[in-house]
């Protein structure tokens, strides 16, 4: 490897003219140049040596410059100062010679500019200001001199404006610091066009309301006294306020006391009074010692004070009147003995056993119906012994019946069935036996206890419990009596052991044990009789031949080795293979019984099954 190194080096040297070409003809030639001095190299050839070139291998490159990085091209660079080796003194793209580039990556916008006014989407209306922006030229998104108040700089369809105010409760009325809404905006959630809520976070108050009367005291009676409360449009004045009067209140701070009313002295405090009136800031109950009411007839005594007019006295104390009219001094009501209104009619005020005058009748067995004319007796509360309200007693001397009850139906043999039949009977409390109002059952025989009840019956002559033929109504003690029957479905009326119809599916005509399908119905009794079954038994193959009761495939055997051959076909048989017919078909000869196999074929079928 050093020697390759060394072979290249003299031939690099040979090539740039310091070592002399080699040759076959001698020693090199003479004198030999001094060596070359190391500051006047131009190792690329560019023209710039060596010490100077900022890049001694690359001719394209020799000049160093100071530069700034300028993402977007618009000759403004930012960040720090770069050394960069160039060709010539104008910096390469991506470059900048000078710093200062407020925004990068945008070539439009490079210098900061102050007291300039936003108008970012160009609609002549500006944003708040003075502020400093990054711009180019001409000025982008600013003016230098402000313009209407815009109330959407990102927009240039929104330039003119209103107040809005932050609405907590959503009532429609806001509260604080207003912003400026742009006029063709919807209003945004939580902000409202008027202001001045009472209650910021209640939206049932918004707007104080006027009052105009208070009622400090509660007693339900006002004074005026104007004012403004923060409730709702809707909501009702809290106790204590009022829009309009309620009375006047001559004492607001007591509520016990509301109106002036005049008061008499009530020295017996019976709550009546005597004297000259006095006027008095009262409410409910007068003050101690006074009343509102005047006149006491009895000053003196607390259980008298007003007089009172009667109409009817009751002497005897019984409890019943008689009409007399008076006045007594007496307190909240009259005293007993003294009525305004009649109780009862006494007919002796000076007996108390004796106050009712009774318009009655005659009752001599005493069953509470009387008969008879009527008479008048003066008695006590209740009716006298013997006599009574009504006269319509059917049987004045038989305490057991005193009323004519109507009856529209009999039951003659007591049976418990009744027919029709009206009439009317004098009675006591109900109808006797054999008689009602209403119907039970229809009997058919009213003068058997034993028969009453009517049902339709068949003829059963073979004792099956299952008649036939022509229906018959029979007079019955409710059940059908041999040798009849309820029913007349009996298929069989002359054999009692059969009498109704039952399904089959199978038959079995030829009695070999093996039935074959067959649908139908059959005449039975308790169950199908032969040869018709529900379920199958084998599947046999001819009914009218016990001896065959089973499809077989069989081959015909020839040789009768007990394997046969094709053609095979499907036999009727019976328990066992008929003789020349084998259930076997493989066999490969059928005309010499020692030959019945084909290796092949068992070869072939041994590697199939060890598959």
């Amino acid at each position: 490897m050093a020697t390759l190194r060394s072979l290249g080096l003299a031939l690099a040297l040979a090539a740039s003219g310091l070592l002399p070409a080699c040759t076959d003809n001698g020693p090199p030639d003479w004198p030999i140049p001094p060596p070359v001095d190391p500051s006047r190299l131009d190792t690329d050839g560019d023209g710039v040596r060596d010490a100077s070139d900022c890049d001694p291998h690359d001719k394209n490159r020799w000049m160093e410059v100071s530069a700034f990085g300028d993402q977007d091209g618009d000759t403004w660079g930012t960040g720090l100062v770069q050394r960069l080796c160039t060709s010539s003194s104008a910096v390469p793209a991506g470059w900048a010679s000078r710093t200062g580039d407020c925004d990068d990556k945008d070539r439009t916008r490079w210098r900061i500019v102050k007291d300039l006014y936003p108008d970012q989407d160009g609609d002549g209306a500006t944003a708040p200001g003075p502020v400093e922006g990054c711009v180019g030229d001409p000025l982008v998104g600013y003016r230098e001199a402000p313009g209407p108040e815009d109330c959407d700089d990102q927009d240039a369809r929104y330039a003119r404006g209103q107040r809005i105010w932050p609405d907590v409760d959503g009532d429609g009325y806001g509260y604080g610091t207003p912003k400026l809404l742009c006029a063709l905006k919807p209003l945004p959630s939580g902000h409202a066009l008027r202001d001045g809520d009472c209650s910021p976070a209640n939206p049932f108050r918004a707007v104080p309301r006027a009052y105009g009367y208070r009622d400090a005291d509660h007693d339900g009676t006002t004074v005026p006294s104007p004012g403004t409360l923060c409730i709702g449009d809707q909501e009702p004045f809290p106790p204590g306020y009022a829009l309009l009067p309620a009375g006047e209140d001559c004492d607001d701070q007591d509520s016990t006391k509301w109106m002036f009313r005049d008061v008499y002295v009530d020295t017996d405090g019976d709550g009546y009074g005597t004297g000259m009136p006095q006027r008095q800031c009262a409410g409910l109950q007068p003050t101690q010692g006074k009343s509102f009411f005047g006149e006491d007839c009895a000053a003196d005594d607390a259980t008298r004070w007003q007089w009172r007019t009667y109409t009817h006295r009751d002497a005897d104390g019984d409890g019943d009147t008689v009409p007399e009219n008076g006045v007594l001094c007496s307190g909240a009501t009259l005293p007993s003995g003294y009525d305004t209104v009649p109780r009862g009619r006494d007919c002796d005020d000076h007996n108390p056993t004796i106050r009712v005058s009774w318009t009655i009748y005659p009752d001599a067995d005493k069953d509470g119906v009387g008969s008879g004319a009527q008479v008048t007796v003066c008695a006590g509360g209740t009716i006298p012994s013997g006599h009574s309200m009504t006269s319509t007693d059917c049987a004045p001397s038989d305490a057991s019946a005193w009323r004519m009850v109507a009856y529209a139906h009999r039951d003659t043999d007591g049976d418990g069935f009744t027919v029709p039949q009206a009439g009317e009977l004098c009675v006591g409390g109900a109808l006797p036996a054999g008689y009602s109002t209403s119907a039970h059952g229809a009997d058919c025989d009213d003068s058997n206890v034993q028969l009453h009840t009517s049902l339709t019956a068949w003829a059963d002559s073979d004792g099956d419990g299952m008649g036939a033929g022509e229906s018959t109504q029979l007079c019955t003690s409710g059940q059908v009596p041999p040798p009849w029957s309820g029913v007349g479905t009996d298929c069989a009326a002359d054999d009692a052991t059969l009498w109704r119809q039952l399904a089959y599916s199978h038959v079995d005509r030829d009695a070999d044990g093996a039935t074959a399908p067959e649908k139908g119905s059959a005449c039975a009794g308790a169950a199908l009789p032969a040869p018709y079954f529900t379920l199958a038994s084998g599947n046999d193959c001819d009914e009218t031949d016990p001896a065959r009761t089973r499809w077989m495939v069989l081959y015909p055997d020839h040789d009768g080795d007990g394997v046969g051959a094709e053609p095979r076909q499907v036999s009727c048989i019976g328990a066992t293979i008929p003789p020349g017919w084998s259930i076997y078909g493989y066999d490969t000869n059928d005309n010499d019984p020692n030959l019945s196999e084909d290796a092949r074929s068992d070869l072939e079928l041994d590697l199939l099954l060890n598959i």
